[in-house]
């Protein structure tokens, strides 16, 4: 089977019998390996757990299921020679190796099924200098989050790839601004955005300005009290 590449100018046939290709599943979809099977050949499951098991054949240009695990979500076609695997499962992940008996060539698919993330929820957790924000998500695999600044390309800060649910991203800020969070994995990407207001910017100079009223209002007393005496 050969796979067309097209760029601007250019188109390049790609093959993929004799190598291997990663595949990304999303749970509860369909996947095709894109390796033909005109008349004669089979599809081979390898996993942590089964070390090379046929799970399909072609003979004479008829489809046989023999696995029980896939035996109504692996279908043959005809009409491209493609094996695909519907209703995506994660313990469908693993390597599957399509042979072509025809051409006496194989290719091998390294599949993964992921959960995608779900829109993550954001709010303010403490609302005074320095400000403290909190990322949730609560679906997805592979997850990797981080929090942005308008208008800087650089992250405040990320988590490293983790499994929901209940997958959370403190963030301590600064500066006021709108703040989002992405969470994102291999199949998908959501944000969500929250405004965080002025007073979370140059908390130290309010602070000063609170202390030096305290002052202000001392001194205005001690002034007061010496000038009673006087009189």
């Amino acid at each position: 089977m050969k796979i067309i590449i097209c760029t601007f100018l250019l188109c390049i046939t790609v093959s993929v019998f004799g190598k291997s290709v990663e595949l990304n599943g999303i749970v509860g979809k369909s996947i095709e390996f894109p390796a033909a099977v005109e008349t004669s050949g089979n599809l081979i499951y390898s996993s942590k757990a089964n070390a090379g098991v046929t799970i399909g054949d072609v003979t004479s240009g008829y489809f046989t299921s023999h696995n029980e695990k896939f035996r109504d979500r692996l279908q043959w076609h005809s009409s491209t020679g493609h094996f695909s695997l519907s209703e995506l499962r994660l313990e469908d992940s693993g390597v599957y190796k399509v042979e072509n008996n025809d051409g006496q060539k194989s290719a091998s698919f390294n599949l993964t099924v992921w959960i995608p993330v779900s829109k993550p929820h954001v709010m303010v957790t403490h609302n005074k200098y320095p400000c403290k924000l909190m990322c949730t998500v609560e679906r997805g695999t592979g997850v990797t989050l981080s929090w942005y600044r308008e208008g800087e390309e650089e992250s405040y800060g990320s988590y490293p790839v983790r499994n929901a649910p209940h997958l959370d991203l403190p963030q301590t800020v600064d500066k006021g601004g709108i703040y989002t969070c992405e969470a994102k994995n291999s199949v998908s990407n959501e944000m969500a955005s929250i405004t965080v207001g002025a007073h979370c910017t140059d908390g130290a100079v309010g602070i000063w300005q609170t202390e030096g009223s305290k002052t202000w209002s001392l001194s205005l007393v001690l002034i007061v009290m010496l000038c009673s005496r006087l009189v």
